[in-house]
């Protein structure tokens, strides 16, 4: 199995929620500019690190800087949670961002306005430890 192949940073489904339901809501919510959707379901029920670890092994960095990952977290938590891992600079790391901030970090990173690192340092600071904003 390749990874699939995408014009800009991938967003994978790793939950097995595919119609109805949070999955259409999350992608209601999310702004798709700045990433792709991968809409096969080629991770089900993958573990995150497993996801990362795959995306890794088969030079997903080579093309793009993040990887997204949506797993059942995502779609079960406020504010839909998805996962944002650090493909270049600290390969594997690993952040929850609320949906609506996926723009944030998913244009700031690719063009080097704002380090991955920063984003998964505030999200540390947080109860929850979900990126919702600096500040």
């Amino acid at each position: 199995m390749e990874f699939p192949a995408t014009r800009r940073c991938p967003l994978v489904r790793t939950a097995s929620d595919t119609g109805e339901g949070p999955w259409n809501e999350l992608l209601g919510i999310i702004t798709p500019a700045v990433f792709d959707v991968v809409t096969e379901d080629l991770f089900g029920d993958w573990p995150v690190d497993r996801v990362v670890a795959f995306a890794l092994e088969d030079g997903v960095a080579e093309r793009h800087p993040l990887l997204f990952v949506v797993d059942e977290r995502t779609l079960t938590d406020h504010g839909f949670p998805v996962v944002a891992a650090d493909l270049r600079d600290e390969p594997g790391r690993t952040l929850r961002i609320a949906a609506i901030q996926l723009w944030s970090v998913g244009t700031d990173v690719p063009h080097g306005a704002v380090e991955f690192a920063a984003y998964a340092d505030q999200a540390q600071l947080q109860p929850d430890r979900v990126f919702r904003g600096f500040g």
